[in-house]
């Protein structure tokens, strides 16, 4: 609540109440898509009952706990949007005011996103590759990121991707401090993202002089070390499970789990539960494409039917602007350098997706780039008049089609007493009985009896407690060792 008056106040003085019209507006729009985002809207499943909501709660109820993965393994997969989430449990929305970071901050994206196709056909003159570019992203927004149930933290990793990659496609002078920033949010917000940090990396290395130097005291610098230094309070590890990044010698250091949930993570977005060799060990089905066969049966027609439809739509359009013969043709502009830079981070990425997480949600910001960018090269001349009209229709089309999204999960729900998402439980949204576990006389752990914890009394956690885990306390805060 402070922080949020804080803010507040801040903004008044330094505008001293003199909001532009073109503000008022994109704060009015941004908060309209919020509020249409959240209404009658699902949080995540399972995730935000499984360790989302269990984190946030954490986060508001205790100082940092030395050791809290070994309460609950996925608390070092947390992101950045838990932290997020948990300052604005404040006195004007209560704990319900959790839930709007993540629409707010998906409203930013939406807006920036469709801004840029508009200026396709408001300012014709000014069109960027990068313009082009959003237009792919739109019609990938209307198709599968519409929805504030299926956002989680995959979510606003991939729009926090697409947007760096669209401000870098703008051919206009880099903020290095701006993408750096942009770079280490998409980092904290999903792990399997962290190629975005070679963007910041390489502009620091081609432009190298000694005054660039500054970028590692700056805010983006500072934060990620905080962030590394987080990560090994709560799990032992740099970078949570890659053991590679773990510090064996301290206390709360369970280097066996965090090698088994390194395994165990790989496997299952490989289609570990569809293996036909049963009798395969994880590591073994980790190895060699021995995960090929189950993955191509569940997870690859998922992903096959998604891109079948999309890249029909992409080449549709290529081919539409730039079918011959072309009056006043205009020249592809891919002059940026940061175009062939994305493209080759894109394809890194869709590589590393491929080989070692394959799950639609872990990197698809990398796969639809990659192809959106490839797309482009085909296109040699354009006509800007067809560019202009396909634009003007692709922008209403997709508007239409995420407010009828959401129109149609307003009439399947107006019966329901619960507008906003539901943050206790998935049905009557009351708050879960748990068994209270009392590991010292002033720690308790929250046992959540087989359902999802949700935004529940802290810490709770779904699985069994280890049993050779102990408690300490120093300077009011609790260490969580491994004996």
């Amino acid at each position: 609540t402070l922080v949020l008056s804080f803010g507040l106040s801040t903004l008044k003085f330094l505008k001293k109440n003199k909001f532009k019209k073109k503000e008022l507006f994109y704060i009015f729009i941004s908060t309209l898509i919020t509020s249409l985002l959240l209404a009658y809207s699902n949080v995540n499943r399972p995730d935000a009952g499984l360790y989302h909501l269990p984190l946030t709660s954490i986060i508001n109820e205790y100082k940092i706990i030395f050791g809290s993965t070994n309460i609950h393994f996925r608390f070092g997969t947390g992101s950045i949007m838990q932290y997020l989430s948990a300052i604005n449990n404040n006195f004007i929305f209560g704990n319900i005011g959790i839930v709007i970071p993540l629409a707010s901050l998906s409203s930013f994206f939406i807006i920036f996103f469709f801004n840029q196709v508009l200026k396709i056909f408001k300012k014709p003159k000014n069109i960027t590759i990068s313009n082009i570019f959003c237009l792919f992203i739109i019609i990938f927004i209307s198709i599968k990121m519409n929805r504030y149930s299926s956002f989680g933290n995959d979510g606003i990793a991939h729009f926090s991707f697409f947007y760096l990659v669209a401000i870098l496609l703008k051919d206009k002078k880099v903020d290095l401090n701006y993408i750096s920033l942009i770079a280490v949010f998409i980092l904290m917000n999903k792990i399997s993202m962290a190629l975005a940090c070679l963007f910041p990396l390489i502009i620091f290395l081609r432009k190298f002089n000694f005054k660039k130097f500054k970028i590692f005291y700056s805010f983006s610098s500072i934060f990620i070390i905080i962030w590394i230094l987080k990560n090994i309070i709560i799990s032992g590890c740099l970078i949570y499970p890659v053991k590679e990044t773990c510090f064996k010698n301290l206390m709360w250091t369970d280097i066996k789990e965090i090698k088994s949930e390194s395994i165990s993570g790989e496997a299952w977005s490989k289609a570990w539960p569809q293996r036909l060799d049963k009798e395969l060990s994880m590591k073994d089905f980790n190895k060699k494409f021995n995960w090929f066969t189950a993955w191509i049966s569940s997870h690859g027609k998922y992903i096959a039917k998604i891109l079948i439809f999309y890249c029909s739509i992409i080449f549709l359009i290529i081919y539409f602007i730039s079918k011959k013969p072309v009056s006043n043709p205009k020249k592809i502009f891919i002059k940026n350098e940061f175009f062939f830079i994305s493209l080759i981070i894109s394809t890194l990425g869709t590589f590393l997706f491929f080989t070692k997480f394959p799950l639609f949600r872990y990197g698809y910001s990398y796969l639809i780039s990659l192809l959106i960018l490839f797309a482009l090269l085909f296109i040699k001349n354009y006509s800007e008049i067809k560019l202009i009209k396909l634009s003007k229709i692709i922008f209403y089309l997709c508007i239409s089609v995420i407010l009828t999204k959401q129109v149609q999960r307003y009439i399947s729900k107006h019966d329901s007493t619960f507008i906003w998402p539901k943050i206790y439980s998935y049905d009557d949204n009351k708050k879960i009985i748990s068994t209270k576990k009392n590991i010292t006389d002033n720690f308790t752990i929250f046992e959540s009896n087989g359902s999802l914890c949700m935004y529940s009394s802290a810490p709770c956690t779904n699985y069994s407690l280890k049993n050779n885990i102990s408690v300490k306390q120093k300077y009011g805060y609790f260490i969580l060792n491994i004996r």
